[in-house]
């Protein structure tokens, strides 16, 4: 079939890119949704097309579609979930790894371990600096009321809360670094 118009185009290549899309995606309505997209950008350009070169026109289609679905896969919005249905009771079970949710509140979870683990180290490692620090900075104290508890002035205390920042940055990095 010769291709003279962006009809023609459209009804040759439509299911290619529905092809392409299904087999990067593996999801029916999405990839039918993606070629349609790739479809209404071509419609929008369709007077620069050269619809005289059928193996070119296949290239610019399957690039267009591989491209589509990376952008799907780069939208935040989108929850992938994998469901299994159980027929006998109608249950839907979701794979929570996917879920972007989960993902982002296994890895606070993770970070906030991390971040307990290290203030339990600096706590042993240093009890005073430890001690300044929760106090100025968690309990907000001023630090001209921790400076006179301790017996210290002011810039000692703010210079032990710049070297214990320090020291907690540190050991976060360290301990992300092996693992």
């Amino acid at each position: 079939m010769t291709i003279e118009n962006f009809n023609d185009f459209y009804r040759e290549y439509i299911e290619f890119s529905a092809k392409v899309a299904y087999r990067i995606l593996q999801n029916r309505e999405n990839a039918e949704d993606i070629s349609q997209e790739v479809f209404l950008h071509f419609y929008k350009i369709r007077k620069n097309i050269d619809y005289s070169n059928a193996k070119m026109l296949e290239s610019l289609v399957f690039t267009a579609t591989a491209n589509k679905c990376k952008d799907y896969y780069k939208k935040s919005w989108i929850k992938r979930e994998t469901c299994l249905v159980d027929a006998e009771k109608g249950v839907e079970a979701v794979d929570e790894r996917q879920n972007p949710e989960e993902v982002v509140l296994q890895k606070e979870e993770e970070k906030s371990g991390e971040l307990n683990r290290v203030f339990t180290k600096f706590r042993e490692t240093n009890p005073t600096n430890y001690d300044i620090l929760m106090k100025t900075k968690m309990l907000g104290i001023p630090p001209d009321v921790v400076a006179e508890e301790y017996g210290m002035t002011r810039n000692n205390v703010n210079n032990r809360n710049k070297r214990s920042k320090e020291w907690i940055s540190r050991a976060l990095k360290e301990m992300r670094r092996r693992l």
